[in-house]
């Protein structure tokens, strides 16, 4: 490995043990507190980095798996199992970049989405799109169970955002549960590629019970979010009784 390629692996490390610390924060602060807004800053630019070296990394295991391994170079299936990992984790960083800048865009236009629909801002759940429906045909090619389970979530992530976006009209509170939705995807998100990339040594003696540990964050979150968008939409509907 070069020298650059590990200043982008360790900084990666280091920004997503940051992220995955600092996420808890503003999750259990009250929200609109002073900690609330400071540690969800911080977060998301912790996140910012990590997904932008993922990219890189992963880009690098895709098109120079052998560069990065050159202990591959007489191994193509081992090869062709890195490749599919890293359009995954590529995925992974799609969906975590996704859900934090609607989660923080959803957060700065409340009522007003009109902004929202810039194509800076519906590229990327439009692109996550894309990689959804791309990591579900690998995934039923090669019958890769990661790819299987968030092929769907990504999909119902990326339809979601877009129908925030260019709903004629949505709930008043809609925006907070796309704010905190958001950044609770994003969470998912990097718990899972915390998972799934340490996983494959922490858990490899385990055999397929580690996909449990990949899988579970995704779970949990989902049902979290689920249970804060009917808390928030049962709290509207109250107040305008």
């Amino acid at each position: 490995m070069t020298i650059s390629y590990q200043i982008v692996l360790y900084s990666h490390i280091l920004a997503g043990a940051i992220a995955l610390i600092l996420f808890w924060v503003p999750v259990t602060a009250k929200k609109g507190a002073l900690n609330h807004r400071k540690f969800g800053a911080h977060y998301r630019h912790a996140m910012q980095w990590t997904i932008y070296s993922g990219v890189m990394l992963a880009g690098l295991w895709l098109f120079a798996p052998v560069a990065v391994n050159p202990n591959l170079a007489d191994n193509p299936a081992a090869v062709a199992n890195l490749q599919r990992f890293a359009i995954f984790l590529l995925h992974l960083a799609v969906q975590m970049y996704a859900s934090v800048m609607m989660g923080q865009w959803a957060l700065d236009a409340k009522q007003s989405r009109l902004s929202l629909r810039r194509v800076s801002r519906t590229a990327p759940a439009v692109l996550l799109t894309l990689t959804s429906l791309c990591i579900g045909v690998i995934g039923i090619m090669h019958q890769h169970i990661l790819m299987l389970v968030f092929a769907p979530l990504g999909l119902t992530l990326s339809v979601s955002q877009l129908r925030f976006i260019f709903a004629k009209q949505v709930a008043p509170k809609a925006w907070l549960i796309e704010h905190l939705g958001g950044y609770i995807g994003s969470g998912i998100a990097a718990y899972t590629a915390f998972a799934a990339f340490g996983g494959r040594t922490l858990f490899s003696d385990i055999g397929a019970w580690q996909y449990a540990f990949w899988v579970l964050p995704g779970l949990i979150g989902g049902i979290a979010i689920s249970r804060l968008s009917r808390q928030y939409r049962t709290s509207t509907a109250n107040n305008t009784r």
